[in-house]
């Protein structure tokens, strides 16, 4: 599969059996279903990046806040 960026993904959960790793937020966490991505090219590296999209926005804005 070819990601672009510009869109949104959901990940797989051989993803996250491979990784193994408990930092990385988890698909299906909490009794919620998987988390929503959009991906964006880091244009240094061109690296493609999925960051995870929230509708909670306050509850991320006071961690940003805090960091």
């Amino acid at each position: 599969m070819d990601y672009q960026e510009g869109y949104v993904y959901h990940i797989k959960d051989e993803y996250f059996i491979k990784a193994n790793d408990p930092n990385l937020m988890q698909n299906k966490e909490n009794g919620n279903y998987r988390p929503t991505f959009y991906c964006i090219r880091d244009e240094k590296t061109a690296l493609l990046w999925l960051v995870p999209l929230s509708s909670r926005v306050e509850k991320y804005q006071a961690i940003y806040d805090k960091k």
